[in-house]
């Protein structure tokens, strides 16, 4: 089985939604590159220049504006971003919601297949420090390294953190994204 292949498997599950609340919609994309090496993970770092999750890492998307699908959204934004055409994005399903607490946005997760990437990427300096490529492999294989226990209004939460052997540390709604896509995916895994 090919890694499309896991990845296609993965969502075959729907995803788990979650009612939007007063949140503040947005979506994000788990853009997965067909590389030779080895498909890989798109992430990113925020600028540290932005009113909120400065200097934070997570992944193309942003909100959704009036009359846009949560897809045209996380597309719109990735394209923004860090230059990834839309044309040559595969959409492969929805992963299950997530919500901030703190910035109230309600973020729908969508993977995505890129089997011809653009030679390089193009972050916007606004927005984006840099663009990160994280092996598949290792990200399926990641465990947390820590977690961190806090409650919101009485109610108790607790969030991974995730290292990554480049240095990247992933926390906050990012890794609970991630670690939720790792457990959709790992099952059907073959590298």
């Amino acid at each position: 089985m090919t890694a499309r292949e896991s990845l296609r498997k993965a969502v075959l599950t729907p995803a788990q939604t979650l009612p939007l609340e007063g949140n503040k919609a947005s979506a994000v994309l788990l853009a997965i590159v067909d590389r030779p090496g080895g498909p890989t993970l798109v992430m990113l770092k925020k600028s540290s220049a932005m009113r909120s999750h400065a200097g934070q890492i997570g992944f193309p998307g942003g909100g959704v504006e009036a009359g846009e699908t949560s897809e045209q959204a996380a597309l719109r934004e990735a394209w923004e971003e860090i230059g990834l055409p839309p044309d040559r994005v595969q959409m492969l399903g929805a992963l299950d919601d997530d919500r901030t607490y703190v910035t109230n946005y309600h973020i729908r997760p969508l993977l995505a297949w890129i089997a011809d990437p653009p030679p390089a990427w193009r972050a916007d300096p606004v927005e984006v420090e840099r663009v990160l490529e994280l092996p598949l492999a290792e990200v399926v294989a990641a465990e947390p390294v820590s977690w961190l226990d806090f409650s919101i209004f009485g109610i108790p939460f607790r969030a991974p953190r995730f290292h990554f052997s480049d240095g990247t540390v992933v926390w906050g709604a990012s890794a609970r994204i991630l670690q939720r896509f790792i457990a959709r995916v790992r099952p059907h895994w073959q590298a």
